[in-house]
């Protein structure tokens, strides 16, 4: 497609995977489309270079979004003006509700003519219906990744392309757990243990602590077992440093992100942050413990407004806790470390585990193909229309 012009824009990594996925798809799709941007490693990794750099807009909770105001604004305005400045067609606006909200507002105020598309709804089936009313008004098309979601927001009259979710585009099962053993030179029958820590500086500096005394308490209950760590690229710096002076992290193995696949292959259980890593476990059938804290003053708010049984998206479609969950007050050693070691020794509650977590997350991606595809599809589709 000659002299289409597409914006893509991605505050967080996870956002920052999406958009590089779609880049790829829409090139595959269309080679003369011309792609600028806004993202991280992986969006610059494909040749696009952002007007400024998206570490500041990795907020956790709504507390902290307040304080760091005037730099996220700051960052609206240099985004808006450089997609105004693009003369783009149209703008993909991945995930981030708050910054993404705000580009689109400016950009609609600012007379930008071309369409606006948001990329991941806001789960307002969770918290905060209100949004869609705000959503219908600020962008002209939504892709949701859950089938269930579209209603909500079709009722305010905006347009809504289901793609799936972008998590199934994986095989999270291809890891090499021998390999991964034989290069750490750990014996095929000692057990391990899989810790994931978070992708945000926020959520790394608030985890750290229960984490690292929960492996204490491991560590003291079953001394033969291994910790492995597969780090971001974008936060691994940062992980060793919050850990290095924290007890329980002496002899934890960290990983590169290359070995991440490897990692839940050879591990027996994991431990890890609330987030989009606990699908990926899931559809890797590792049995994980999940952990999360907000701020007090974020969490006392979150916990009013949300409505949802669980927060992990696993465990919601299943309508029970695959996947064990320990928010806030609870997320500390003693729960955690007796929640990782019901797992570590009884073979059997594993096992099935194991084969309840592959047959959910199959019925979750069963039929939806490759969702960075299916939003490629419905970028073109748009610019045709």
């Amino acid at each position: 497609m000659a002299n289409k012009h597409v914006y893509i824009v991605a505050a967080e990594r996870s956002g920052d995977s999406l958009g590089a996925a779609l880049i790829d798809s829409l090139r595959e799709r269309s080679p003369n489309i011309e792609i600028s941007g806004i993202g991280a490693a992986q969006m610059t990794s494909r040749g696009i270079t952002s007007p400024f750099d998206v570490a500041p807009l990795a907020i956790l909770g709504i507390f902290e979004g307040l304080i760091k105001y005037r730099i996220v604004m700051r960052l609206v305005r240099q985004a808006s003006d450089s997609i105004m400045t693009s003369g783009a067609d149209i703008v993909v606006l991945i995930d981030s509700w708050g910054f993404m909200m705000r580009v689109a507002e400016r950009l609609k105020a600012k007379g930008y003519e071309g369409r606006i598309v948001k990329y991941v709804a806001p789960q307002v089936w969770a918290m905060r219906e209100g949004r869609t009313k705000v959503l219908a008004r600020g962008v002209d098309h939504l892709f949701t990744i859950h089938s269930f979601e579209a209603p909500y927001f079709t009722r305010e009259g905006l347009p809504v392309t289901y793609v799936g979710n972008p998590v199934f585009d994986q095989d999270y099962r291809g890891g090499d757990g021998a390999a991964l053993k034989h290069k750490l030179r750990i014996l095929n029958n000692v057990p391990i243990l899989c810790v994931l820590l978070g992708s945000r500086p926020a959520e790394i500096q608030r985890l750290a602590k229960p984490f690292g005394e929960t492996l204490i308490a491991l560590r003291e209950a079953m001394p033969e077992l291994v910790f492995v760590s597969p780090l971001a690229e974008s936060t691994a710096d940062l992980t060793r440093e919050i850990t290095k002076d924290l007890t329980g992290y002496d002899d934890v193995i960290w990983l590169d992100e290359d070995d991440k696949l490897n990692a839940f292959a050879a591990s027996d259980v994991a431990l890890a942050c609330s987030g989009t890593v606990t699908t990926q476990l899931a559809s890797a059938g590792l049995p994980t413990i999940v952990g999360y804290k907000l701020s007090a003053m974020s969490y006392f708010v979150a916990s009013r407004l949300f409505k949802a049984d669980y927060v992990s998206i696993v465990n919601l479609a299943a309508g029970s806790e695959l996947m064990p969950e320990f928010l806030q007050d609870k997320c500390e050693p003693e729960l955690l470390s007796a929640a990782v070691l019901s797992f570590l020794e009884n073979d059997e509650l594993r096992l099935t585990r194991r084969d309840q977590l592959l047959a959910q997350t199959d019925a979750m991606k069963a039929g939806q193909g490759a969702a960075s595809d299916k939003a490629a599809r419905a970028v073109l589709e748009l610019l045709c229309a």
